[in-house]
């Protein structure tokens, strides 16, 4: 699956300490070790399952962490605004949407209604 980092880097290179986390995992739990973890992969196991956009504005606002955050699963190139919104910094593109779906993404300024819904839900959870 192709990457996308919103920040131009090299991902290929990258030997960066990963953590996979899984939609419902504890935090708290890994809050400890986040200073060692330079990525942390979240899981998208279903493209209806929103949580991955919980966990990752956690770690940026509850734990305070700058490392990279990458998506992976089944997520929507509509979905991108609200994904960098909470956090997310790199993703691997599902393989049900080609990487151009995700390019022209980017360029979109105003979210619609429906990520703007997302976003302020994401910060309001």
């Amino acid at each position: 699956m192709p990457l996308i980092d919103i920040h131009g880097a090299d991902l290929a290179e990258s030997e960066a300490v990963e953590l996979q986390l899984a939609p419902d995992a504890k935090l708290e739990e890994i809050a400890p070790r986040l200073g060692g973890i330079g990525r942390i992969v979240v899981e998208f196991p279903k493209f209806r399952d929103g949580r991955g956009f919980t966990l990752a504005r956690t770690l940026r606002e509850r734990f305070g962490y700058k490392g990279d955050i990458r998506a992976t699963g089944h997520f929507l190139p509509d979905q991108f605004v609200a994904l960098v919104a909470c956090g997310f910094t790199s993703f691997e593109t599902p393989a049900e949407h080609v990487p151009a779906q995700f390019a022209a993404a980017t360029a979109i300024r105003q979210p619609g209604q429906l990520l703007r819904r997302m976003v302020v839900r994401a910060r309001e959870g």
